[in-house]
């Protein structure tokens, strides 16, 4: 039943398409006389029948099942924060990034996994003072799981974030707040008056952000607000971590996408706040402004959210 709304959202759209083809056919009769086609106008009402009978029954048996809200109220007195950044071919922003998280006192350890990079990452890394694991295993999937297992090592709050100075530090102090009430705090970068303009957060990766987002939340209907599920910006308590490690296993740039649906697979409490979100210091090597590879992310986070 956790996905009945989604699908029928998806049988929605499919009745909206046979209702557009219906009209295209009925306006073609007005210059050609062959009569618009009644099939497409028989089955788009099935296909809204249908979607609005899965809604309804998914309405129903969210109330029938007695679905309810508990607030967790589980302070962390003193944070040790274990930050696991991700980093690749990052030799211009990684020693930034590090110093920028050392300042702050609530964190404890900051471990960089380097993932086959060929310039001076790794040695920019450690003269900033933090600890360096190698990924062999090539992807942003595969190096943000290793930087939790790394992080995992240490500390009492795990936070995850990428090497590349698009984030701030000092929005940890945003996230922390809400660890005590959820097992995991999300960043969101859809908060347009604190991302800059010539950030990667350009208008097509809102737009598509915003819809996968909307997916998962149709899928998980009651459980949580989404709207950007490719925010690599997290907070996420240890125990919760060791409950979803195991289950994660995607090693692309969908990893932050299924990460959030093995999260609610397993029933952790997630929520997101609004942080801040910059131009990169040096190349982006992942979807970042590219159309194609936007595309590309955004069809397989679909596919993630829909499959069995």
């Amino acid at each position: 039943m956790a996905r009945l709304l989604l699908y029928s959202f998806f049988v929605f759209l499919a009745g909206c398409a046979l209702y557009a083809a219906y009209l295209a056919s009925w306006l073609a009769s007005q210059i050609f006389p062959l009569g618009p086609s009644s099939q497409a106008l028989v089955a788009a009402n099935w296909l809204f029948t249908a979607s609005v009978a899965g809604t309804l029954a998914d309405f129903c048996f969210g109330r029938i099942s007695g679905q309810s809200r508990t607030l967790r109220q589980e302070p962390i007195e003193k944070p040790q924060i274990s930050v696991g950044m991700t980093a690749y071919n990052d030799e211009t922003s990684i020693g930034g990034a590090v110093r920028d998280f050392s300042q702050l006192r609530e964190v404890a350890h900051i471990v960089v996994i380097d993932n086959n990079s060929v310039d001076g990452t790794a040695k920019a890394a450690r003269e900033a003072g933090a600890r360096v694991v190698q990924e062999k295993v090539q992807g942003y999937g595969a190096c943000a799981r290793r930087a939790l297992q790394e992080a995992l090592k240490e500390g009492n709050i795990i936070c995850l974030v990428e090497g590349d100075q698009t984030f701030f530090a000092s929005d940890l102090m945003k996230l922390l707040p809400y660890i005590e009430n959820v097992d995991m705090v999300v960043g969101t970068r859809t908060t347009m008056e604190i991302v800059t303009a010539d950030s990667q957060m350009t208008t097509f990766m809102q737009i598509g952000n915003l819809f996968v987002a909307k997916l998962v939340q149709l899928r998980y209907w009651g459980k949580l607000r989404l709207t950007d599920v490719g925010c690599t910006y997290r907070l996420i308590r240890p125990d919760a971590l060791q409950r979803i490690m195991g289950n994660l296993k995607e090693t692309g740039n969908d990893f932050s996408a299924h990460m959030i649906l093995v999260a609610l697979e397993h029933g952790l409490k997630v929520i997101e706040c609004p942080i801040a979100f910059r131009k990169r210091v040096g190349q982006s090597k992942g979807v970042g402004s590219d159309v194609i590879k936007g595309l590309q992310n955004g069809l397989r986070m679909i596919w993630l959210i829909a499959r069995p």
